[in-house]
C-alpha cells in the first residue's frame, strides 16, 4: 500500500468520521446517513437469503449516486439495461440522505442500500457479498478504497455522466496528487464535455477509456417534463394566474433568500402584474414561516400550495385567485409542475454551494437567472453563452434582469427559447453511454437493443 492509500485510511477516515459523529449532533440529515450505514449489510445479506441461495445471481451490476441529481443521471441507464435483460440484477447503493426515498422506490434496482463507509474491510465485504460484474458511478462520489478494492478484484469501475471542472480541487496539490493514486483505477470515462475527460486524462485515465457521452440527465429531466399534465394540481391551482406574468422561485435557500426578497418586493411594487411562486429547497416550518414573514411585512397577499390543493371537499385542487400575489409550495417533488406554470424562473443553490437543477425549466422554455456560484452545473454555462440563461451577483442584477424579462415579451420568449435549445440540443446521452459501456465491456452488458 502506498503513502496516499496509507494516509487516507489511517489519517483520512477517521478525521472524517469523528466530524460526520460531530456534525450529527447538529444535523439530523446526517444521524440519518449514519444510521443508514449502519444498516446496510444487514439489508443487502436478507436480499441474498432472500434468493434462497445466500449468494447474488451471477452478472450484476452495482450503480452508485451520491444525492438526487446524480441517481437521476444515472437511473435512464438503469431503465436500459433493465429492458435489455430483465433478469440480471441491478444494485443501487447512495450517499445522501436527500435521495433515499426516490433511489428505494426505484422500480428497475432489485436492491437499494447506503453505500458503506469506504474502509477496505467495508468494501471487501460489499464486493464478496454482491459480486458485481461491474461497478458505474455516477458522476463523482469517486471513493479511493471502493476503485482500489474493485480493481484488486478484477471488477471494473466506469464514471458516466462525468464532470471535472478546471478549478476543481482534486486537480491540484496535494489532493491531486492523491487522486492520481487511485483515479487509474477507473476502466472508463463517460464524459459530459471535452474539457471534463482531458481532467481525467490529467489524474491518469488512460486517454482511450475517456469517452465524450454527454449528460444523461438531459434525457431524463426532459421525459419528466413531458410527463408533467396540464390537469397536474399544481398546474391547475396557477390557472387564475394566466393573464399576470408568474415568477417561479425553485430551490430556494436563505442564502438565495438575502438576495432574492428584497429584489422580489421591489419588483412588485414596479409590476402589479407580477405574480410569485416561492418552491424553498427544503419546505421546513422555519422556511415556510420565513417566507410567510417576507409576504406579510411587504403587504403581499399569499397562500400556501398545500391549503390550495387540500381546500375543496372533494378533494380537487382550486385554482389560486388572481388578486394573491404569491404562493408558497410547502411540499416537495412539485418543483417540474412549478416550472410549467411559471413564466420565468429564478433557480437557487447558487449563492451557496452550487446552482440546482437549470434543465428543468429549461424544458419547459423558460429563461432562468442564477446567483455566482454556477461553474458546478455545465448546462448552466452553455445556456449563459447562448443567451438563455443569466447569472447575477446580488439583488439588484435580479431585479433589472426580471424586470426587462416582464417588460419585454419578446426578450422572454426568445431567451426561453434559447434555453429550451440547449437541452433539446444535448439529448441522446443514454444511448451513447450504454453503447459505450456495451464496446467497453461486452461481456457483462450484452446485447442491447436496437
Amino acid at each position: 500500500m502506498d503513502f496516499w492509500h496509507l494516509t487516507y485510511n489511517l489519517a483520512a477516515l477517521p478525521l472524517a468520521r469523528a466530524g460526520s459523529r460531530l456534525a450529527a449532533v447538529f444535523r439530523p440529515k446526517v444521524t440519518r446517513g449514519l444510521n443508514g450505514r449502519k444498516r446496510s449489510f444487514t439489508q443487502i445479506e436478507s436480499y441474498l437469503s432472500a434468493t434462497g441461495h445466500g449468494v447474488p445471481v451471477t452478472g450484476g451490476i452495482l450503480f452508485h449516486a451520491t444525492s438526487v441529481g446524480e441517481y437521476l443521471q444515472a437511473l435512464p441507464l438503469m431503465r436500459g439495461l433493465k429492458a435489455a435483460n430483465k433478469e440480471r440484477p441491478l444494485y443501487l447503493s447512495f450517499f445522501s440522505p436527500s435521495v433515499e426515498k426516490r433511489a428505494r422506490a426505484c422500480a428497475h434496482a432489485n436492491l437499494v442500500f447506503y453505500l458503506p463507509e469506504d474502509t477496505r474491510a467495508n468494501i471487501t465485504r460489499l464486493l464478496g457479498l454482491l459480486k458485481p460484474t461491474l461497478i458505474v458511478i455516477s458522476k463523482f462520489d469517486i471513493w479511493p478504497n471502493l476503485v482500489t478494492q474493485a480493481y484488486k478484484a478484477g471488477i471494473p469501475v466506469a464514471v458516466i455522466a462525468a464532470t471535472l471542472s478546471p478549478d476543481s480541487g482534486r486537480l491540484r496539490g496535494l489532493s491531486g496528487r492523491f487522486h492520481r493514486s487511485f483515479y487509474p483505477g477507473l476502466s472508463l470515462v463517460c464524459a459530459i464535455a471535452k474539457d471534463d475527460a482531458k481532467n481525467f486524462i490529467r489524474l491518469g485515465v488512460k486517454k482511450q477509456n475517456c469517452i465524450l457521452t454527454g449528460d444523461t440527465r438531459f434525457d431524463q429531466t426532459w421525459q419528466q417534463a413531458s410527463e408533467v399534465a396540464e390537469h397536474d394540481p399544481l398546474v391547475v391551482a396557477f390557472s387564475g394566474w394566466k393573464n399576470h406574468f408568474r415568477f417561479a422561485c425553485g430551490s430556494i435557500w436563505p442564502a438565495d433568500q438575502k438576495h432574492l426578497l428584497p429584489a422580489l418586493a421591489e419588483l412588485c411594487n414596479r409590476h402589479e402584474h407580477l405574480r410569485l411562486i416561492l418552491a424553498p429547497h427544503e419546505p421546513t416550518q422555519e422556511h415556510v414561516e420565513n417566507l410567510v414573514s417576507f409576504l406579510k411585512d411587504n403587504n403581499l397577499s399569499f397562500e400556501l400550495y398545500s391549503i390550495l390543493t387540500g381546500s375543496d371537499d372533494r378533494g380537487t385542487t382550486s385554482p389560486v385567485s388572481g388578486s394573491t400575489r404569491a404562493v408558497i409550495v410547502d411540499t416537495v417533488g412539485a418543483l417540474a409542475a412549478v416550472y410549467r406554470a411559471a413564466d420565468a424562473v429564478y433557480v437557487g443553490g447558487s449563492f451557496g454551494r452550487g446552482v440546482h437543477n437549470v434543465m428543468e425549466p429549461a424544458c419547459f422554455g423558460l429563461p432562468v437567472i442564477f446567483g455566482p456560484r454556477h461553474l458546478n452545473s455545465h448546462e448552466a454555462l452553455i445556456m449563459i453563452q447562448r443567451g438563455g440563461a443569466f447569472p447575477v451577483e446580488k439583488g439588484a442584477d435580479i431585479v433589472e434582469i426580471a424586470g426587462r424579462l416582464i417588460e419585454n415579451e419578446s426578450f422572454l420568449h426568445q431567451a426561453g427559447r434559447k434555453a429550451r435549445a440547449v437541452v433539446t440540443d444535448n439529448l441522446g446521452a443514454t444511448g451513447r453511454t450504454l453503447e459505450a459501456l456495451s464496446g467497453k465491456f461486452p461481456g457483462v452488458i450484452g446485447d442491447l437493443p436496437g
